[in-house]
């Protein structure tokens, strides 16, 4: 019989939107090619935000279940009331605030009305959605994508850190098995959280080319418009870029696009359903990060294609190995350029690097690795 899973990312992971609807969905096409049926849970309020649609990969996942944080404002209806009572006495959740009672129970409806094997949830703080009593027995896995208090406080350096921490440390504590993407932060985990941590870094299918043939581009940069993004391009472009030759052509993809202006041999593209012809069409993959925490997933699909990576430091955080991993790292701008610059003047050095980036890929990110470590977790 085939074993379903119930699992919940609050975004919709098919937008094609950010490093982390790509790991959502990435995951999702491993646990399908290990045979499981499963339903998605996402968050309503985000899909509003996000303007996401609610248009699913049928052949990956069988139902999209929204879950609201309160319920409509229907006042003769008893939940709304309960709802609206409960907010004078309860407070709302620190962290989440649509982590609400009310999401508790419309997601634990959901996991009642069918039998399920397993439960997903992506991200900490939607840990409390598994606290009802009903899953008690049931395998709960939580794939942490961050180390979420580290992240945080990136974004705000007056947080206090050991209250989030532990926050963090008990909510990873419901979960029998505690997934991190990162090496970095597994090994924190597995200090407080033992052998219930696994590492599963980020997965793709290889799409090697056997021949380089002429490209359109010479370097190609990803992001989304989160706030690590944003400083990592504006660094890119305040420090590097003017140190490069005037007939370099670069390519940025994603929402990163709306806080770039035109500029001399940059092509913008705010949203491309596919990034295939442009990771095929580019030489180099550019990751200059300045902060963030955890792995980078637009590094690791650069990979994918066998393109080498020039980045910052924090470009290969989480990685295995911090050498011999087809990725130049450093912080200083002119020693950026230059990296750039010896990979495209010497195709020697190139394919050597290209090689070096493909076999790295394919020792640590394939999905025939990610779905090693799934069955040992699920069987």
């Amino acid at each position: 019989m085939t074993k379903k899973i119930l699992f919940f990312f609050p975004e919709n992971p098919f937008s094609n939107r950010a490093g982390n609807t790509t790991r959502a969905k990435t995951t999702l096409t491993v646990l399908k090619k290990m045979g499981y049926h499963i339903d998605l849970v996402g968050a309503a309020e985000i899909y509003k935000s996000q303007n996401d649609t609610t248009d699913i990969d049928q052949n990956i996942v069988d139902h999209l279940f929204l879950i609201k944080h309160r319920p409509l404002k229907a006042k003769t209806s008893s939940a709304y009331w309960k709802h609206k009572i409960s907010k004078f006495y309860k407070k709302p959740n620190e962290y989440n605030h649509l982590l609400t009672d009310f999401a508790k129970q419309e997601f634990s409806d959901i996991f009642n009305k069918e039998k399920y094997d397993a439960i997903i949830i992506n991200y900490e703080f939607w840990a409390g959605l598994v606290d009802h009593e009903s899953m008690k027995n049931t395998l709960k896995i939580i794939d942490t994508h961050d180390w979420i208090t580290l992240n945080e406080f990136y974004k705000n350096k007056s947080l206090d850190i050991g209250k989030r921490f532990n926050e963090e440390i008990n909510n990873l504590s419901k979960f029998h098995k505690v997934i991190t993407i990162s090496e970095d932060e597994n090994l924190v985990f597995k200090r407080f959280l033992g052998e219930k941590v696994i590492n599963i870094p980020p997965s793709f299918p290889s799409h090697f080319e056997k021949s380089d043939g002429d490209k359109k581009y010479d370097l190609i940069f990803v992001g989304s418009e989160n706030i690590f993004n944003i400083q990592s391009i504006q660094w890119f472009f305040d420090h590097v870029y003017s140190l490069l030759p005037p007939n370099i052509n670069i390519v940025i993809i994603g929402r990163i696009c709306k806080h770039i202006q035109e500029k001399k041999g940059v092509t913008l593209i705010e949203f491309a359903e596919s990034l295939e012809e442009y990771y095929h069409q580019s030489k180099i993959a550019i990751c200059p990060m300045l902060e963030g925490t955890g792995i980078k997933i637009k590094v690791i699909e650069a990979l994918s294609y066998g393109l080498p990576i020039v980045g910052t430091e924090r470009a290969i955080d989480g990685f295995p190995s911090k050498t011999s991993n087809g990725c130049l790292v450093n912080d200083h701008p002119e020693i950026f350029k230059d990296q750039i610059m010896s990979l495209l003047l010497d195709q020697s050095y190139y394919q050597d690097m290209k090689i070096q980036a493909e076999e790295y890929f394919k020792n640590n990110f394939s999905e025939e690795k990610a779905i090693e470590k799934w069955k040992k977790i699920l069987h």
